[in-house]
């Protein structure tokens, strides 16, 4: 089986959870940020290190943490002469040496906009790179957004590979990476099953840009140092505390994805706190049905070659649809794919897992994943045998089943329970459970922000181009929210449907224009279809430029809009290193015309 998740990772997830139950079942969206973090795990470093707690939970104090991004091959970096833009001058030769990272927490208020509930207050983490900055730098915020762990983003400080680190730089910046509430370990209260929708209320989208902004206008630094030596200035700030208030410091928060959204709306709602801000594959625009996001992935694959792919999917599909049907012949289609005890799960919950050859789409295109489970429902068949597999479903099903690539992805998403597969083991007995509540602490938090304000409902994509199950339905979706938190509805606070419609108007959705923002987003991720960047034909589908608008002057939706969409491309492609997508250095270094623009008319405050 290809890319099965690395123990080291998994460990340390385990261990940065505030629940015993972080590696069981996972939801859709944990597993694509998992996928996502392999892949940083890849091209940043072997695995994290664990930042020991913050002793003192003051906005100025740190504990230093040493990043250990071990030894980068040659292949893996990038000379600093080749680095767009960058004052060779500054650097004494090309050998790189990583930055220490610094690690700190703020306390911040649970609820900002009344009276909070005990214990009142919480502890937010970040963290910073602050070799690089020289008196008057901005302070560029990279936005981790829902993730079980912020620290695991350090490589875009650390790595010179990432066009963060670039950034930092190339603009003498300070470097902070922003924990959101409710993830890692930025709880207001211990995340697990028990956790009452009483005390998940305050996870909305509108505390947490407040928690930034407060932050933000607290922030004062004492400078620290330690690793790269790449800005001379540094030392004789080593010591020193620089205030960096956004009244006087520009500052340029930075998020691809939900964090991407982030972005945009504290440039939006706070533009006195957030100057500028690059918003990558931001779906900007909620929406309860997203059954439109497998469109984008059927669209990505007949674009990439594998056409004849989808529509044996579509046929094997038909027929386990036929089979689910019937009490008898749903528990035995079950059972092929799964093995014993498949059959106590329910339709709904089996047709999940047959999203799963399909879920590291957004992440990595058409992976080794995608690849293999093509190429075994192709089997090698001549053009005669294809005619006749494509006329029964069962052909196509039965290799699916028999895939043990297959039964890998459903053990590794869903740990708390074992299925066997196809073949019947004898040496362990089967618990083969897909149908239980969420356990890690991102897919409780995500499930909640997504069941209450954004929808995001990624049932089956019904039609010739289906690539998923009839039972996999929007109810089934939202189902999934009412299982998910058992005290939901009784208590008020969990919505019978997200509210949508309210957090539109409240944020603005596909109507917000902000200054300063620039917009990225690539062809093919399923995404793009709720950003500013849709294409769709319920989107108003905007028109692009790449002529940098003037600073601080809103735009209207009759107005192009500053974005930059990257062929065959998926989720925020432009934020790999430029060894993974070399096209990325277009709205990589596009954002850095413009905002070397932009910072020409910020004006420091002294009032």
């Amino acid at each position: 089986m290809v890319q099965i998740w690395n123990k080291k990772l998994a460990v340390a997830f385990a261990l940065l959870s505030s629940t015993p139950t972080t590696l069981g079942k996972r939801c859709f969206h944990e597993i694509q940020i998992e996928n996502r973090l392999k892949h940083l795990e890849q091209v940043f470093g072997d695995g994290p290190t664990l930042p020991p707690p913050a002793t003192e939970v003051v906005i100025d104090t740190t504990v230093d943490v040493t990043s250990t991004i071990e030894d980068l091959d040659a292949d893996d970096t990038i000379p600093v002469a080749q680095i767009p833009s960058l004052n060779a001058s500054d650097v004494s030769g090309t050998v790189y040496v990583p930055p220490t990272v610094h690690n700190g927490t703020v306390i911040l208020p649970i609820n900002h906009f009344g009276r909070s509930p005990a214990p009142y207050t919480f502890a937010n983490r970040f963290w910073v790179v602050d070799q690089y900055y020289k008196p008057g730098g901005p302070v560029f915020t990279f936005d981790t957004g829902e993730t079980s762990d912020g620290f695991l983003y350090r490589g875009y400080l650390t790595n010179n590979a990432s066009f963060f680190n670039q950034y930092l730089r190339e603009f003498g910046a300070m470097g902070v990476l922003w924990e959101h509430r409710y993830y890692g370990q930025s709880l207001p209260y211990p995340i697990n099953w028990n956790t009452t929708s009483e005390n998940l209320r305050w996870l909305t989208t509108e505390q947490a840009l407040k928690d930034f902004v407060v932050f933000a206008n607290k922030f004062k630094w004492k400078v620290r140092g330690g690793g790269a030596t790449y800005n001379k200035t540094v030392s004789s700030l080593v010591g020193k505390v620089v205030d960096l208030n956004p009244k006087r410091t520009p500052w340029v928060h930075v998020g691809g994805s939900y964090p991407g959204v982030r972005a945009a709306m504290l440039r939006d709602r706070y533009p006195e706190t957030v100057f500028a801000a690059y918003a990558s594959s931001a779906p900007i625009q909620a929406s309860t049905n997203m059954t439109f996001y497998w469109d984008q992935v059927y669209r990505g694959l007949v674009k990439y070659g594998y056409e004849n792919c989808t529509r044996n999917i579509k046929s094997a599909l038909d027929y386990i649809d036929s089979q689910l049907t019937r009490p008898d012949t749903a528990a035995v289609i079950k059972q092929t794919f799964l093995g014993r005890t498949a059959e106590n799960n329910s339709n709904g919950a089996f047709s999940d897992v047959l999203f799963y050859p399909l879920f590291n789409w957004q992440s990595s295109g058409a992976d080794l994943v995608i690849q293999e489970f093509c190429a075994v429902l192709e089997d090698g068949d001549d053009t005669n045998q294809k005619s006749l597999r494509q006329k029964t479903g069962k052909v196509l099903a039965d290799r699916w089943a028999k895939w043990k690539g297959f039964v890998d992805l459903v053990n590794e998403y869903n740990p708390e329970g074992w299925c066997e597969g196809f073949v019947q083991s004898n040496a362990i007995e089967p618990n083969c459970n897909v149908d239980e509540r969420f356990t890690g602490v991102m897919s409780i938090s995500w499930t909640w922000q997504y069941c209450t304000e954004w929808g995001f409902l990624q049932a089956t994509n019904l039609g010739p181009h289906a690539l998923g199950s009839k039972f996999n339905t929007l109810q089934h979706q939202q189902d999934l929210c009412y299982r998910q938190f058992p005290d939901g509805l009784s208590s008020g606070y969990l919505p019978r449907s997200p509210r949508e419609k309210e957090t539109n108007r409240k944020f603005g959705g596909w109507n917000m224009r902000p200054s300063n923002v620039f917009w990225t987003g690539g062809e093919f991720d399923p995404w793009r279809t709720l950003s500013q960047l849709s294409g769709e034909d319920f989107s108003n589908k905007f028109q692009t430029t790449t002529e940098i608008p003037r600073c601080n002057v809103k735009s209207t939706t009759r107005e192009p809009l500053f974005g930059y969409l990257l062929s065959n491309a998926e989720h925020a492609y432009d934020f790999n290193t430029l060894k993974e997508t070399p096209k990325a250095v277009v709205p990589q270094r596009l954002f850095a015309q413009a905002l070397k623009e932009w910072l020409k008319c910020f004006r420091p405050r002294y009032e």
